[in-house]
């Protein structure tokens, strides 16, 4: 069943209704999280979390956004582990590679397709950033805030978010060229 259909019998008030979209994404999600905390025990509590904190949030989720409910689900967990990596003084990336996750489970073969190339385009371009716009997008991409990156970087704010400018400029040229696009710097 349609995603949003389910989440309008949940807004009017069927609340076993939820129970489809834990089932449709319970073993992904769990498989995303682990990749990203590497414990199964807290990746189990973080997915209950994230379910629980998706519930609640039901009412503010709008599908004319354009996002699918499932991204919505998916940077959920991956914020509510970056806060948990956070608070444990650890910091890990996730790897471009597993941003795949981030699909709508209901994407036909085409649009896995397309999707996969889009995000074959973006790993490239972003291989091809000279530096330090590339070291300053990666860890931007990996959660990193505007004051870590400065702080760890010995930079300015002022120059995290230049570069961060720069960085994504020159990402749309260059994804441009990839897809065909012309492009003038």
């Amino acid at each position: 069943m349609n995603d949003i259909i389910v989440i309008e019998r949940i807004r009017n008030g069927d609340v076993d209704a939820f129970a489809q979209l834990v089932r449709k994404y319970h073993k992904n999600l769990l498989a995303f999280i682990y990749r990203l905390m590497r414990d199964p025990h807290l990746s189990e509590d973080i997915g209950q979390e994230v379910f629980l904190e998706v519930y609640k949030s039901l009412p503010r989720f709008d599908p004319e956004m354009g996002a699918p409910f499932s991204a919505w689900l998916y940077i959920s967990a991956r914020n509510r582990c970056v806060s948990e990596l956070r608070k444990r003084g650890r910091s890990e990336s996730v790897p471009l590679e597993d941003y795949h996750m981030i699909t709508d489970a209901a994407d036909s073969a085409e649009e896995a397709l397309i999707n996969h190339e889009g995000r074959q385009v973006l790993a490239d371009s972003l291989e091809q950033l000279p530096e330090p716009f590339r070291t300053t997008m990666f860890r931007s991409l990996q959660g990193a805030s505007l004051n870590e990156i400065a702080s760890q970087g010995g930079i300015s704010m002022a120059t995290v978010k230049s570069r961060l400018f720069r960085a994504r400029e020159r990402l749309k040229l260059l994804m441009k060229e990839y897809v065909g696009g012309v492009c003038h710097e």
